[in-house]
C-alpha cells in the first residue's frame, strides 16, 4: 500500500510539473513516461545486481520483458481520471515545493544508479 501511494504520488507530481511547464492536453503521459523511466531503471539496476552477483551476463530479453510488463501496467492503471483524483486529494499538501524536489530527484537518481551500475559491474 505505502508504495502503490508512493508511486501514484510520484506520478501526480511529475505530471503536475509538466502540466505547469505549459503542456496542457497530454501532461498526465509525460508525467506517466517520467515515471515509467524511474521504474525500470531501479528494476534493471537490481537485476544488474543480481547477475553481477550469480557472476553472469545478463540477457536483452530481459530488458525488453521488464519493459513491456511495466509499461503495459502503467498504461492501464495511469490516466488522466488518476491525475485528477490525485489532485483533489493533494490539493492542500504542506511542503509541496520540498516535495516535488524529492520526487524530481528520484526520478533523476534512478537514472543516474542505472548507468553506475552498468559501469561498475560490466566495464
Amino acid at each position: 500500500m505505502i508504495m502503490k501511494t508512493f508511486f501514484e504520488y510520484c506520478f501526480y507530481r511529475s505530471a503536475k510539473f509538466y502540466k505547469s511547464w505549459g503542456e496542457n492536453n497530454n501532461f498526465y503521459i509525460s508525467g506517466k513516461f517520467s515515471l515509467f523511466l524511474a521504474l525500470c531503471c531501479n528494476t534493471l539496476t537490481l537485476i544488474v545486481l543480481i547477475y553481477s552477483l550469480l557472476g553472469t551476463k545478463y540477457s536483452i530479453n530481459i530488458v525488453y520483458l521488464v519493459w513491456i510488463l511495466l509499461s503495459v501496467l502503467s498504461f492501464f492503471v495511469l490516466n488522466k481520471k488518476k491525475f485528477a483524483e490525485l489532485a483533489e486529494k493533494y490539493k492542500d499538501e504542506k511542503n509541496s515545493k520540498l516535495k516535488g524536489w524529492l520526487v524530481f530527484t528520484y526520478i533523476v537518481g534512478s537514472v543516474i544508479l542505472f548507468f553506475v551500475s552498468i559501469y561498475v559491474f560490466y566495464v
